[in-house]
């Protein structure tokens, strides 16, 4: 499938896919212009309908495309290979990077498509997303070492405060415009160390509590 797509320069791939994650990122999925993806990629309309059927399938191939790269980079980044919670996030912060440095808009469509309103979106896309965080959170709490995190608060929760609070920093950073991912990732450290300090071991809350 999308032998054609696969079939161009790895260079005129990424400005394909770099066009149609910042178009669909920023719009509705109804409201997003293919005439708009095919200028920013330098390539006419019919063309990019060449590569893919319809709007519908260049959208699920993107869903796909991101799943499957931050697969491969969660793996190169290691993320999963410490059982420390809060040197995974570094890791993942790594790997997060490196994608958003190849792809600049793939992390806000993945946070976006959860929300689209289109029914055959809706249809593959929010199942998809429920089961992964099910699966993640039950493959977290099966390699953690949660002697590494405060007790009095479930880990189910602590997490799901994090995921949010990391949704809403990469919207904020988005919002500002200078795309620079250097920025994002320095501040995005600070959190994580200021989360470690809040729900770690060894903060002053804990010493008092042991």
């Amino acid at each position: 499938m999308n032998d054609k797509f696969y079939a161009l320069p790895e260079e005129k791939q990424s400005q394909i896919l770099n066009a149609a994650y910042k178009v669909f990122a920023t719009n509705q999925y109804k409201k997003a212009p293919t005439s708009e993806i095919a200028a920013e990629a330098g390539i006419s309309k019919s063309l990019l309908f060449h590569y893919f059927h319809n709007k519908l399938e260049l959208y699920i191939f993107l869903w796909n495309y991101a799943a499957d790269l931050t697969k491969k980079y969660i793996c190169k980044y290691k993320v999963y290979k410490t059982d420390d919670f809060f040197e995974m996030m570094r890791r993942g912060l790594m790997a997060k990077g490196a994608m958003m440095r190849k792809y600049t808009f793939l992390s806000l469509f993945s946070v976006n498509s959860y929300f689209e309103t289109e029914p055959d979106i809706q249809s593959i896309i929010q199942p998809d997303v429920q089961d992964a965080a099910k699966t993640t959170l039950e493959m977290l709490l099966s390699i953690l070492n949660l002697d590494f995190i405060r007790k009095d608060i479930e880990f189910a929760r602590i997490y799901k405060e994090i995921l949010y609070a990391s949704e809403g920093m990469l919207k904020s950073w988005y919002r500002a415009g200078n795309y620079d991912v250097t920025v994002f990732e320095r501040e995005y450290l600070e959190m994580i160390n200021h989360w470690e300090m809040v729900y770690g071991k060894g903060k002053e809350n804990d010493r008092k509590q042991l």
